[in-house]
């Protein structure tokens, strides 16, 4: 049997993206991190995995040049992240330490790059088929590991004794991929036996790492993923109008919101915390008492605070610590000290911009399966990024998947605007959108009469 060059092309590539995707979900952690585990603790950067995600970058940079227009089509839709990146590689010119700065704002850069690349190349449906079997890899690795090898994956002598991690690390990470890897095999529609089984080989696996990381916060972060996925559900039912649909899931917002702030004691020590979150207010209150001192509205340099004097400064406040994070455990807190109120601001917009995108095309396209999907990301990126500092941050998963959603959304806003224009045109109303698999198991859509496609 003879395989066309075309095909050889197809599965270098499916394996390039998988491999790229256990990269970003920190499954390669054992192969990319020495023995011993205390610069992963420190969360210290790593050359392997540094010069690894840029040679994924730089293929992915070369993938897309044929697609750069449809790129450029996207960004304009969220310029806002746009802005972004260019803020965090100007912010070299006004960092202290200019050489590590420098290589994260650009791989930074071509992680957005890479978003670019499989926004562009891949219909949704396509894309989390592949993050479905990274998840899948990643996961049953992690348990045969922490079975045959629990030297490895299991948590020994420390406050966490018998915590499972796997292949990722550091239960923390186990349990965010968990909470959004559950909801990926869950919600996904496979379209032949293999990726049932796949499916079904995740969800398996996904449970019992959530449940053996022993990880609070996983938990947690499990239950607000299932409350996102309920509320999208019940905006897309057809039996209320939309404004009562709408209305009743913002109250529940506020009521959640509201018992949430009522109950934080209990809550934090049902979680296994205090009311200072294990000492990360003392931590909140000295970074931003030493960065109000230097530059407030545009920060220290993309990473640049933790690397600096600042934190000698910090050090006088927290004299109890044995050591000093990398981070301030708190992503909204970390881009304010890295760049400022402008990339703050530019932020909370961009992410504003995406949950309401993704409420606007779950609304629109009722039966695509994708959105409930990326909406549980997103949450799950907002929560995490309170305790975690994930925004802005260079090949990391909860960051990549929140990117991808807004791409995605824009890509259906552009092809959505599009049949609308047609249909102006030809005199019609609104466009009607049906959603539909096809053989190759992409989503496609068919808008009324004009028979042209808006979801890829």
């Amino acid at each position: 049997m003879v395989i066309s060059r075309a095909k050889v092309y197809e599965i270098a590539e499916y394996v390039f993206v998988i491999l790229a995707l256990l990269l970003i979900s920190d499954a390669l952690t054992p192969l990319l991190y020495p023995p011993g585990r205390d610069a992963l603790e420190a969360g210290e950067s790593n050359p392997g995995r540094l010069y690894c995600a840029m040679a994924v970058y730089a293929v992915s940079l070369v993938l897309l040049f044929s697609r750069l227009r449809t790129a450029g089509h996207l960004l304009a839709r969220r310029p806002e992240l746009a802005a972004l990146v260019v803020l965090s590689v100007l912010s070299v010119l006004w960092s202290g330490d200019i050489g590590p700065v420098f290589r994260r704002a650009v791989a930074h850069t071509l992680t957005i790059v890479f978003c670019l690349y499989l926004a562009t190349r891949y219909t949704a449906h396509e894309f989390l088929s592949r993050l479905l079997v990274a998840f899948c890899i990643g996961t049953c690795a992690s348990v045969i590991v922490c079975i045959v090898a629990p030297n490895i994956g299991v948590t020994n002598g420390s406050i966490n004794n018998g915590a499972w991690f796997g292949v990722y690390g550091h239960k923390a990470v186990a349990g965010r991929v968990c909470a959004i890897a559950a909801f990926v095999a869950l919600l996904h529609k496979p379209t032949n036996s293999t990726m049932r089984w796949v499916k079904l080989a995740a969800v398996v696996s996904t449970a019992i790492l959530c449940i053996m990381t022993q990880s609070r916060a996983s938990w947690l972060l499990v239950i607000w993923g299932a409350a996102s996925a309920l509320a999208v559900r019940f905006l897309r039912t057809e039996r209320l109008s939309v404004s009562l649909r709408i209305m009743i899931v913002l109250t529940l917002v506020v009521l959640f919101g509201a018992v949430g702030a009522l109950t934080f004691n209990e809550l934090m020590l049902a979680f296994g915390r205090d009311a200072t979150l294990s000492g990360r207010t003392s931590l909140w209150s000295a970074a931003i008492h030493v960065a109000g001192d230097e530059n407030p509205w545009f920060g220290s340099g993309y990473r640049a605070f933790w690397l600096g004097p600042d934190v000698d400064k910090i050090r006088v406040y927290l004299t109890g610590w044995a050591r000093m994070p990398a981070h301030a455990h708190n992503g909204y807190l970390d881009t304010w000290l890295e760049l400022g109120w402008v990339g703050l601001c530019l932020l909370v917009i961009f992410m504003l911009r995406t949950v309401a995108a993704l409420a606007v095309t779950a609304l629109r396209d009722v039966r695509g399966y994708v959105w409930p999907v990326f909406m549980v990301c997103a949450f799950v990126f907002i929560v995490n990024n309170m305790s975690a500092t994930v925004a802005l941050r260079h090949t990391d998963a909860a960051w990549v998947l929140f990117v991808l959603a807004s791409l995605y959304t824009a890509d259906f806003e552009r092809r959505y605007g599009h049949a609308k224009r047609l249909r102006a045109a030809a005199g019609f109303g609104q466009p009607s959108i049906r959603t539909r698999s096809t053989p190759s198991g992409s989503i496609a859509g068919e808008v009324g009469a004009t028979g042209r496609n808006i979801v890829r």
